[in-house]
């Protein structure tokens, strides 16, 4: 009876602090911005990731906090700062598969991103933000993620009701090429979402996801609107005098959207969803070929 009565109080002393001292974050590495930003939309900052800067630059949304440790190169990490990090958890892409057994040593390790290749990259990376919620402690984050991009999803859809020309979305790479994006990349995958035509895709236009092209072969597309990602917009085209005798740079033909990673997660999907809905309403609606 002692022994029982012991026992008794040692386990309410347990659930007592228990109950005083919530349990701690997991500390989390992650080897890729797109994965950071899914982890700072379910609430949680890495503790350590690469090149922060480049997070800061080419993903910009949600804000990484201070204090971010910079643990050196995405493929070839500071073994050493990865170890004094004490991480719980290790968040790599199917490109680190060849090392993932070098993170096991540090951390359990989990594998997210394969959404990025994926056919279908807004359906596949839904799963994967279930998956790391899930990983994490916080799959009721999770899951109020994805209600909230399908609301602002479907709000951008009934802003954009009605008739649009076919859009084109592209970045630039110099004074005589582009960037476009085509069918299985995340962009055209919500472009159809938003009841949209993407531009890129007909007749094999380009082959893949993404492809560079020439300037000049925009005219086979003159029907359609250009909208451009990242804040250089047309820039590094204006020095080229045949842009300026493509219908895009006419008024109304093309818009600037803000810096969207291609293979971003649902926040980007969500900046691009309301980016779009912004900028068509001051654009054309269709054109004369």
């Amino acid at each position: 009876m002692k022994r029982r009565g012991f026992l008794g109080a040692l386990a309410a002393a347990y659930w007592r602090a228990a109950s005083a001292s919530p349990l701690r974050s997991p500390r989390v590495i992650v080897l890729s911005w797109d994965l950071a930003e899914m982890l700072l939309s379910l609430g949680l900052a890495p503790v350590g990731l690469p090149a922060p800067a480049w997070y800061t630059s080419g993903i910009v949304e949600p804000p990484l906090p201070p204090g971010i440790v910079d643990v050196g190169l995405l493929f070839q990490p500071n073994y050493d700062l990865l170890y004094e990090l004490r991480p719980d958890l290790m968040v790599i892409t199917p490109a680190h598969a060849s090392v993932r057994a070098s993170f096991e040593r540090i951390a359990p390790t989990l594998t997210l991103g394969a959404y990025m290749n994926d056919a279908r990259p807004y359906r596949a990376m839904r799963g994967e933000a279930l998956t790391l919620g899930a990983r994490i402690g916080r799959t009721v984050q999770a899951q109020a993620l994805l209600r909230q991009t399908d609301d602002v999803v479907d709000a951008a859809r009934a802003s954009l009701a009605g008739t649009h020309a076919p859009l084109l979305v592209a970045e630039p790479v110099d004074d005589r090429h582009l960037r476009l994006y085509g069918a299985g990349s995340m962009f055209d995958e919500l472009l159809r979402a938003l009841g949209l035509s993407n531009a890129a895709t007909r007749d094999g236009f380009i082959k893949g996801d993404a492809s560079i092209v020439e300037m000049e072969r925009l005219a086979q597309l003159a029907d359609a609107n250009l909208l451009w990602i990242g804040r250089r917009g047309p820039d590094a085209l204006l020095r080229n005098p045949l842009w300026r005798q493509l219908p895009f740079a006419q008024s109304g033909r093309s818009a600037t959207l803000p810096m969207i990673s291609a293979t971003g997660a649902l926040v980007s999907v969500q900046r691009f969803a309301r980016a779009v809905a912004a900028a068509l309403p001051s654009m054309s609606s269709s054109h004369v070929v």
